[in-house]
């Protein structure tokens, strides 16, 4: 069984998508009674990762029955029309706003294109194909998949984008949250039972208050576990939860700021290192952190920045 492909209790299994690098973005298998079920694909190129998972766990495309993507970015949902190609029977289910760009991705691909140019959209999404509609189902805020038996409910959880939705698992008492719990990099962790958490603050839509709300919202359900895309089941631990609202309360008053974006990733990388510090004993250097998070830092500065943007323009 490969390294890449790891089981949880419950059924559930992660498997690495090599988004990027190892350990950054994961998709996760449910099995239940013969019957399989992936939330999040990451992009195209993780498509073999994601039939080899299968293998691993005994099970083949055929075994299909829906992909499941919490929302639409690419290292979310990228990989979803390579997979059901191959996965004949499995329905995509996917957030009424996302539905049509997961039918038709024309528009997704080009503002990526735009933001990574076409020669490194290309590196890390590959082609994108479309979806029949008629494979495709809307999932509204309340619905619940009866999956082979095991109930799986759909809650609207905007804020990191207007088309988000997390999977309440009763059997497993877990979420599967996308980023609406931010992220949680195995290589940040200091301690496996209270972990770090970082906000994750895309350009597109970020909307701070809407985020806590709906961060608090699945804490209603009393979780006990987090499935993060980035990066797998963390234990729903009410500190690591709580520091993680006070920093999207940061990102949220930074905003009201008029700071570059240098400026606004910078004060952000001097918070989350104290944060990180603050977790446990460190195992990175502040430069090992520095430039392990340079990236992520950045798409959240860009996302504060746009946010400004859309604000300001609001008031006009």
């Amino acid at each position: 069984m490969s390294a890449d492909f790891v089981s949880y209790p419950h059924g559930i299994a992660t498997i690495d998508t090599y988004y990027i690098k190892k350990d950054m973005a994961a998709a996760h298998l449910l099995v239940e009674n013969g019957a399989a079920l992936f939330v999040d694909v990451g992009p195209t190129p993780a498509c073999p990762r994601l039939l080899a998972g299968l293998d691993s766990a005994g099970l083949t495309p055929e075994d299909v029955r829906y992909i499941v993507v919490t929302h639409i970015h690419l290292d979310h949902a990228g990989g979803a029309a390579a997979l059901m190609k191959h996965c004949s029977r499995a329905t995509l289910l996917v957030h009424p706003r996302g539905a049509s760009h997961m039918i038709d991705p024309g528009r997704l691909i080009d503002a990526s294109v735009a933001i990574y140019g076409q020669e490194l959209f290309a590196e890390l999404y590959g082609e994108i194909d479309t979806i029949d509609e008629n494979r495709v189902q809307s999932v509204s805020d309340g619905w619940v998949l009866d999956f082979a038996g095991r109930p799986l409910h759909f809650f609207d959880t905007p804020g990191h984008a207007r088309h988000h939705c997390c999977i309440w698992d009763p059997k497993s008492r877990g979420v599967f949250c996308g980023d609406t719990f931010g992220l949680a990099y195995p290589h940040l962790q200091t301690d496996p039972q209270r972990p770090f958490l970082i906000p994750v603050t895309a350009p597109a839509a970020f909307e701070p208050d809407a985020l806590i709300s709906s961060i608090n919202r699945m804490l209603e359900l009393e979780p006990e576990t987090l499935y993060l895309t980035h990066f797998g089941p963390i234990p729903a631990h009410p500190e690591s939860i709580r520091r993680l609202i006070e920093l999207i309360d940061l990102h949220g008053r930074l905003v009201d700021q008029e700071l570059d974006i240098a400026a606004v990733s910078a004060q952000l990388m001097d918070t989350f290192f104290d944060a990180y510090c603050n977790s446990g004993t460190p195992r990175l250097s502040r430069e090992q952190f520095q430039k392990f998070l340079a990236v992520d830092v950045k798409i959240n500065a860009q996302g504060i920045a746009a946010r400004r943007a859309r604000l300001q323009k609001q008031k006009r």
